[in-house]
């Protein structure tokens, strides 16, 4: 065989591969597009024969609520933008106000706040009230010509510098 006899060959291997594979293409190319139709055909069936409300009735809603993600579904949501679309008037016109006093505890709250109340009232007479003590008792001194008695001796200690 010679140099110029070897490209031939090479050359009628390749055209009978090609006309092969153009004989292939002409069978399946039909072939292919009637195998779609047809599944697309006994897919409407299917689905046209199925009863849905059967089917969402067979489905464990907590078998799928278990296998969702809600934190990659709230990292989704953009909060503003849902709380711009509520409407906060008719949110609260929505609050049932008589509803709400009837359930708090009125006199608990109440009791609480004004023993507060009277506790700092209580506090504030015992101050006043320790004044005057000591009003009194330095008049009494003075009356009765005494001196002042000795600080206890830990207020002596600290008075002395």
């Amino acid at each position: 065989m010679t140099a110029t006899a070897q490209p031939l060959a090479d050359t009628a291997n390749v055209n009978s591969r090609d006309r092969l594979l153009a004989a292939g293409k002409r069978w399946t190319d039909p072939a292919e597009a009637l195998a779609q139709q047809a599944t697309e055909r006994v897919v409407d069936l299917v689905v046209g024969a199925l009863d849905v409300n059967e089917l969402i009735a067979r489905v464990d809603v907590n078998v799928i609520i278990n296998r969702v993600d809600i934190e990659a579904v709230l990292r989704k949501i953009d909060l503003n933008e849902l709380l711009g679309q509520v409407d906060v008037n008719d949110l609260a016109q929505r609050i049932d106000v008589a509803a709400l006093v009837e359930k708090a505890d009125l006199g608990a709250i109440i009791a609480q706040s004004s023993g507060g109340m009277a506790r700092e009232a209580v506090d504030a007479v015992r101050y006043r009230t320790a004044g005057l003590d000591q009003v009194v008792d330095r008049c009494v001194r003075l009356l009765l010509r005494r001196k002042d008695p000795a600080p206890p001796p830990l207020l002596a200690a600290e008075a002395e510098p």
